[in-house]
């Protein structure tokens, strides 16, 4: 008894020794954790951009291609690496513009040689870069005794301080300074013409807007000023809104993909007349070509016609063809009986027939060959025995079927 309490006492005295430790070896903070990214936002990077201008009343449109221009005075926002697919569209692109739409777009567009072809604004080569890197490196600055280290500045938040060119409009009424974060400044660009609005940090022009007939160009050299997580740091959700020309009422389209649908899905709508008539045309060639179950027809039953029939049948055939034309009917029916019962029945004379049917029916030799001749003169009493002798001989020489009796 004694021993299990003071197992029990050494087991609490552990915990609460352990409790202890952790109590002075940690400290606890709050920490804020974003929210991650759910419904449309998880698909759509231009998001957060999007809602912001439907709250300052702006109207967004999103289009799957670039197969229709916007409306005259809208804000085309072009990030579609495919938005030329169509070489005609490089041309409504800029009969759009030059008519008094707006294009924005970032410097990497500029690559496209279609767009260098009537774009005032061009890329700052390497070259150029290092020339400018050298002539500031000529004068080099004393940083002061206060200067963060580099690895402070590593630490910092990627923003910088970017200010509207002087002698431009403002976009908010008196010129300002602007806190620009993430990814600005690459790559560099240069317009000659003069500006009607333009931002610039120390390593030059950030963002540029440029008359192009009746309407405006706009070059963003910040990749990431519209994405989801950066539009609301800094001050980037200003620079976007004045970036976009946003007033309220304004049409802003926002293309950056070049969907198209399946092609079966295309086919269907474009041509569902056609895909039903050779889907049917194909239905009949299977069924056509497709191994039967059974006969196209049944199989009639074997039956014997009545006296009545046969002599109205022998009546219709007489009317029709003569006395001559059934008596060669007759013999014909008993020669095919005879070749298939008597051998080599074909190559013999009709003498040599009769004899052989004579032979094997039991019947009058003479009377089977005078019979058997189609040239002789009968009358219609003579008639009548003849066709009955023949018709005796054909049915001794093939027995009526179990069915016929």
């Amino acid at each position: 008894m004694k021993l299990d309490l003071l197992l029990k006492a050494l087991l609490v005295a552990l915990l609460l020794a352990v409790g202890a430790w952790i109590a002075t070896r940690t400290e606890w903070v709050t920490e804020d954790v974003a929210t991650p990214p759910k419904g449309e936002a998880l698909t759509n990077e231009l998001y957060a951009t999007q809602q912001l201008l439907r709250h300052l009343g702006a109207k967004v449109v999103s289009p799957k291609e670039l197969s229709s221009m916007p409306p005259r005075q809208a804000t085309l926002l072009l990030n579609s690496w495919h938005w030329d697919l169509f070489p005609e569209r490089e041309r409504l692109l800029r009969a759009w513009v030059q008519g008094g739409g707006h294009l924005v777009m970032n410097a990497d567009m500029l690559y496209n040689q279609r767009l260098q072809a009537w774009l005032p604004i061009r890329l700052v080569d390497d070259g150029e870069d290092k020339d400018e890197d050298e002539e500031e490196t000529k004068e080099p600055v004393p940083a002061p005794a206060s200067a963060p280290s580099v690895l402070q500045k590593r630490k910092a938040p990627d923003c910088d301080k970017v200010i509207e060119t002087e002698g431009v409009r403002p976009a908010y009424g008196d010129r300002r300074e602007y806190s620009l974060c993430g990814g600005h400044g690459y790559p560099r660009i240069k317009a000659p013409t003069s500006f009607q609005w333009a931002i610039e940090g120390d390593r030059g022009h950030d963002v540029v807007r440029i008359p192009v007939g009746q309407g405006s160009v706009t070059v963003v050299t910040s990749e990431r000023l519209f994405l989801n997580d950066h539009v609301l740091l800094g001050d980037n959700a200003l620079l976007a809104m004045a970036t976009l020309q946003v007033r309220k009422g304004t049409e802003i389209w926002f293309v950056s993909e070049e969907a198209r649908p399946p092609l079966l899905t295309w086919l269907w709508t474009q041509g569902w007349v056609a895909v039903m008539l050779g889907l049917l045309a194909v239905a009949a060639a299977l069924w056509r070509g497709a191994v039967r179950f059974g006969p196209l027809s049944a199989k009639p039953v074997n039956g014997r016609r009545s006296i009545a029939e046969q002599v109205k049948g022998t009546a219709q055939f007489l009317s029709h063809h003569g006395a001559h034309a059934l008596h060669t009917a007759q013999v014909r029916a008993l020669n095919e009986a005879a070749q298939n019962h008597l051998p080599n029945y074909a190559t013999l004379e009709r003498g040599a027939r009769a004899r052989a049917l004579a032979q094997a029916t039991g019947l009058d030799a003479d009377a089977l060959a005078r019979a058997l001749d189609n040239k002789a003169k009968r009358s219609d009493r003579e008639l009548a025995p003849t066709l009955e002798l023949l018709e005796a001989a054909r049915r001794r020489l093939k027995p009526p079927t179990p069915s016929s009796r």
